[in-house]
């Protein structure tokens, strides 16, 4: 979060007054939920070392895992969120179990949908296959 926005500078508001009422209804209407972050290797990495992408992979979905796999442990909560319980489990009903699902195919709309809105924007002029940005061995579903 900005400093900025957090030390409540003039002028310095969300762009949505309740961004949360509207990301939750963007999401009702699309099934969308915007990508947060990516994650980019150098292709000369990937070239000389092409099990580091699965690799990485492996690791964030581990390190997920083990974060939702904490989030009912109240006997220390991780955060001091009050009702980081409840906040849960109206993220899970409302989006499902993996609400930030990792990978190609589990992103496809999302990114073939973002795809569309750079073109449509002009912040692209020519479409891109969005498959070809990703390292072929973590287009699908692995197990190691």
């Amino acid at each position: 979060m900005p400093s900025c926005f957090v030390r409540r500078a003039p002028g310095i508001t969300r762009l949505f007054e309740d961004c949360r009422a509207a990301e939750m209804d963007y999401f009702r209407r699309t099934g969308l939920f915007p990508i947060m972050h990516c994650v980019v290797v150098r292709r000369e990495i990937y070239e000389a070392h092409p099990w580091v992408t699965q690799n990485l992979y492996k690791a964030f979905c581990q390190a997920k895992d083990l974060c939702v796999g904490q989030i009912y442990d109240t006997n220390v909560l991780r955060t001091s969120q009050l009702w980081q319980l409840f906040e849960y489990e109206e993220t899970v009903d409302l989006m499902g179990e993996d609400f930030w699902p990792y990978g190609f195919e589990s992103n496809r709309k999302t990114l073939d949908t973002f795809h569309s809105y750079l073109l449509e924007q002009g912040v692209i002029k020519n479409p891109v296959d969005v498959a070809s940005l990703y390292a072929p061995n973590t287009r699908e579903a692995f197990k190691i």
